[in-house]
């Protein structure tokens, strides 16, 4: 289907909901209604500020930010999630369905099967669903702001700052979990994110749980309303070089230890050595320290089985592996800084990382269902998916997908980030088309969000 001739009207029935759409445009103006119709060219909307609908050119606008339904009760119940991300940054979930040499193929319940180009990927991540706790943000109303913390706004499938103030949650947190989230700033990078928490009635000021304080490039932690600080502060260069990371806490109540990572690298981890259950809970703050723009999106909590993987160390040469404590392969220094020791060896190409920290080499030959059939130099074995926590993808030159004028990038419901060009619309779908997947139809119900514009 040709992009210029193309002049299909996306009807969206469904949107006449109480939660409205909201269309934002690059003057800073943004309308709440109902998006009527949509093209390659222009969107046809209604609101109760225009006295009729009015049609919109697409040059003129940022994004648009759409309500989701939660996926069909009837869909295929499945044991394990994958996370894809390609070469150009995309993040696409699914479940296996198939890996060869040339292509994996993701079930969807947004796209039905996606067929990935393997030189397109650039890594593949296994998560249980069973170890998903929290997947948001979705609404401001699932979040406590009784302190009058009113300069936090919900759009675009995030949370947004403009004043000091916190929010809150209960989380049915896990013993061992990783928060994760993509945090966007202006200025200095300055949140406290709370966790283990009992009060959630005082989201800016918890009297207990665990608290990680950012200043610029400095981060610390300690147990919220006390002085007790967890051994010292560290330095995150990364924080002052961006305006933008995705932020991951690995937190035990088993071991005591709190491990921070920025974009995938570790930066530091500190030590309780005097874990009191008694006095932590379920609640989740973010706390905004001043007025400096901040955006929280891809919020995900999900279980943690304590064992920290083998990934260099923020001083890039070094590796770090514990799994319940500390182990042989780290020592204390002065302040407590973590000195890592070089480990003796590194998981080479062709293993796979299993959930209990154990590997495993192989070759995978099918994936039925739930379970994946490895070729491993002692024959084949047969083994649930779940088990895995990353599919080893042999080397490749690898490639990134074309960028078209008419490139989006859509946000869905569960997390995944595409970009692709906007190729047709009806009534039930979008089509889009990537070297990453070819031509797909993805359900209008599961996208959340729509960029437009984006190499303007």
């Amino acid at each position: 289907m040709k992009t210029a001739t193309l002049f299909i009207a996306m009807m969206f029935p469904c949107f006449a909901q109480q939660e409205e759409s909201v269309v934002r445009f690059f003057n800073g103006d943004k309308l709440t209604g109902d998006l009527l119709a949509l093209t390659d060219k222009k969107l046809s909307w209604k609101s109760q500020l225009l006295k009729q609908p009015a049609e919109f050119d697409l040059e003129y606008v940022v994004d648009l930010e759409l309500p989701t339904a939660a996926p069909p009760a009837d869909r295929p119940v499945a044991a394990h999630e994958a996370i894809i991300v390609m070469t150009n940054g995309d993040t696409i979930r699914g479940q296996l369905a198939g890996i060869t040499d040339a292509e994996i193929r993701l079930r969807t319940w947004y796209a039905e099967e996606l067929v990935l180009k393997r030189v397109n990927v650039k890594s593949a991540k296994i998560s249980s669903i069973a170890d998903i706790y929290y997947r948001g943000p979705n609404s401001l109303e699932e979040w406590t702001n009784h302190d009058g913390a009113d300069g936090w706004s919900f759009r675009g499938g995030a949370l947004h700052s403009d004043s000091p103030g916190g929010i809150a949650r209960e989380i049915n947190f896990p013993d061992e979990c990783v928060i994760s989230f993509e945090a966007t700033w202006r200025g200095d990078f300055r949140p406290k994110i709370v966790f283990f928490s009992k009060d959630i009635i005082n989201p800016s000021n918890p009297d207990s749980g665990y608290e990680m304080v950012f200043q610029g490039n400095s981060v610390h932690v300690k147990k919220a309303d006390t002085n007790q600080w967890l051994g010292h502060s560290t330095n995150a260069g990364v924080l002052r070089e961006n305006e933008k990371a995705r932020i991951e806490i690995k937190a035990s109540l088993k071991s005591g230890k709190i491990a921070l990572f920025i974009d995938g690298q570790l930066i530091d981890a500190w030590q309780d050595d005097a874990v009191d259950r008694d006095s932590l809970g379920k609640g989740f703050h973010i706390i905004a320290q001043d007025a400096s723009p901040l955006s929280i999106a891809d919020i995900e909590v999900a279980g943690w089985d304590g064992y920290l993987e083998n990934v260099p160390n923020r001083r890039g040469q070094l590796q770090l592996q514990f799994q319940g404590g500390f182990g042989d392969d780290v020592e204390l220094g002065n302040g407590f800084g973590l000195q890592q020791k070089p480990m003796e060896e590194v998981i080479p190409e062709g293993r796979m990382l299993l959930r209990n920290g154990d590997t495993i080499e192989g070759e995978v030959l099918g994936i039925e269902g739930e379970e994946i059939t490895l070729k491993t130099p002692f024959g084949e074995v047969k083994f649930p998916v779940a088990r895995l926590k990353n599919i080893s993808l042999s080397s490749a030159s690898m490639e990134e997908a074309k960028l078209y004028s008419a490139d989006v990038r859509a946000t869905l419901s569960d997390g995944s980030r595409m970009v692709f060009r906007l190729d047709g619309v009806d009534e039930d779908t979008l089509i889009g088309f990537s070297q990453n997947f070819g031509t797909a139809r993805f359900r209008k119900e599961a996208i959340k969000r729509v960029e437009f514009n984006l190499y303007r």
